[in-house]
């Protein structure tokens, strides 16, 4: 009979022949795997040959887009960064959002959506239609926008306004050229035809509609707009008129 002291060693060395069997294993299966991955982040692998950029392009050159973006995609398929590709064409100031896809075995897809903008804001930036401000070279020199001005914290607050003001403005045929909102809170509007109004702190959207409801009347038989009106009374409001000086009030 075998000895158990024999069977001992014929066990260890069996699970030591298993375990190296394991290990060398192991380290092919590693070595292929490295194989692969330096295959596949080699250039000459699978490289990229086509960068399609897509958007509308109103303000945005697609050919400065596709050119700074161009050697971020000089890559294999596997090696290109999507996003360092996206942050570069995100620098391009009208770019408003970027999304970036690989489509094999050759391609990077590249769309972009620009701001678009509806109004000038404070220190020289412009608000898109989604609400957000954002600056762009010479935005100040853009035309045909109305000019909003709130302090830093109030955006939404004077978008809000000036759509609202502006909607019940419409049946006159009057736009807002200009609206401010002071840090104290009161709302000055200058309308398409020159006229200022001021409305004051409160009951801002009742105060202009008592405006709109006159506005017929009390510029009925005049050949002129009135030079301003001062909607801060708490039953009607005052006018100045071209060639004068003197506030009329008037009651709603």
């Amino acid at each position: 009979m075998m000895s158990g002291a024999t069977t001992m060693r014929q066990g260890q060395k069996g699970f030591l022949g298993n375990l190296l069997a394991v290990i060398v294993l192991l380290a092919m299966a590693c070595v292929g795997v490295a194989w692969v991955y330096l295959g596949m982040m080699t250039r000459d692998q699978w490289p990229i040959r086509w960068l399609e950029v897509n958007g509308s392009f109103e303000r945005v050159s697609a050919e400065h887009v596709r050119a700074s973006l161009a050697p971020l995609v000089s890559g294999s398929y596997f090696s290109v960064d999507l996003q360092e590709v996206r942050a570069a064409a995100a620098r391009h100031p009208w770019v408003s959002d970027v999304v970036v896809q690989k489509h094999w075995p050759d391609t990077i897809d590249v769309d972009i959506t620009e701001y678009e903008p509806i109004a000038h804001w404070t220190d020289g930036r412009l608000i898109s239609t989604d609400g957000r401000a954002f600056r762009v070279p010479a935005g100040d020199g853009i035309q045909g926008l109305p000019w909003l001005d709130s302090p830093e914290h109030a955006l939404e607050q004077a978008l809000g306004a000036w759509q609202a003001f502006d909607r019940m403005l419409e049946p006159l045929g009057l736009e807002i050229e200009r609206l401010r909102l002071d840090p104290r809170g009161a709302w000055y509007l200058t309308l398409s035809n020159g006229t200022r109004v001021d409305i004051g702190r409160g009951d801002a959207e009742a105060r202009l509609q008592r405006l709109v409801k006159s506005w017929d009347g009390l510029v009925r038989d005049r050949e002129m707009a009135p030079l301003g009106v001062d909607l801060r009374y708490t039953n009607g409001f005052a006018v100045r008129w071209p060639g004068s000086e003197e506030t009329n009030g008037k009651e709603s």
